[in-house]
């Protein structure tokens, strides 16, 4: 077993909810972390502190002009004195450093792997973020919901609250569903029944995890906690297209430790 002092720290985003995991963004992190088996521990950054921790590990920042250069999730190596921001990124890293461990981006897949991320923020993610953005605000403690709050207002340009006003919320709904559709048929398009990305998983096939598999899971995960395993709004999520993301979040929840 690794000293403490020794392992890969990784740098979440807390919460009032059961294990503090939250965001998408770093359950992306954290599954690929449990899902390779290496050792680490968390530290949990409220949100504005991410900018000076990461400015003081010298994480490059996104370019500009962008209104939140530094996010999370984000890792420092004591092993190699590497520090690093964005999932993707972190997913490459530790497949090379790592090599020994299952890898997430397989070197011929890695140009699929940005264009997934793309395709998934624009079918599904984006279609998400009105509904579940007012949620998540009073999940996180009082020093990141003012700076949760008014970044995205700037963003948006509207009150957190007007993102999904009731005579629009029928509609974003239909749009989730519509979203999640095009998803599975990304998969049903290989005719194999596929559970995961590459093949593979309780459908059988000998294909493992990939990094578009875990932002999936990531996505799902973000979706339940947020609004809470029995909430009506997760139920729904988890029996769009027969069931299948009940089905693929269930294969995740091994890798679903919040313990370190």
């Amino acid at each position: 077993m690794s000293a403490p002092g020794n392992v890969v720290v990784f740098y979440d985003i807390p919460s009032t909810l059961p294990g503090g995991a939250w965001s998408c963004n770093t359950w992306k992190t954290r599954f690929a972390l449990n899902y390779k088996g290496i050792p680490y521990r968390t530290e949990w950054v409220e949100y504005p502190q991410i900018e000076p921790l990461l400015t003081s590990l010298g994480v490059e920042p996104y370019p500009a002009p962008t209104l939140r250069p530094y996010t999370l999730p984000a890792i420092y190596d004591p092993r190699t004195q590497r520090a690093l921001m964005d999932s993707i990124k972190i997913a490459a890293y530790l497949d090379e450093t790592y090599p020994d461990t299952p890898a997430l981006l397989p070197p011929p897949m890695r140009a699929f792997h940005y264009v997934f991320q793309d395709a998934l923020l624009r079918t599904v993610h984006e279609k998400l973020i009105p509904l579940l953005i007012p949620s998540c605000i009073v999940k996180l403690n009082p020093p990141s919901q003012l700076y949760f709050r008014e970044t995205r207002e700037v963003t948006f340009g509207c009150k957190v609250e007007e993102l999904s006003p009731p005579e629009k919320r029928a509609e974003q709904w239909a749009a989730v569903e519509k979203g999640f559709s095009v998803l599975a048929s990304w998969f049903e398009a290989a005719g194999d029944d596929r559970l995961l990305i590459m093949g593979g998983g309780v459908s059988g096939g000998v294909s493992g995890v990939c990094h578009a598999d875990i932002a999936i899971a990531g996505l799902l995960m973000w979706i339940r906690q947020v609004y809470g395993e029995e909430s009506k709004e997760w139920q729904r999520v988890q029996n769009f297209d027969g069931g299948r993301w009940k089905h693929f979040l269930d294969y995740f929840e091994k890798w679903a430790d919040t313990s370190h």
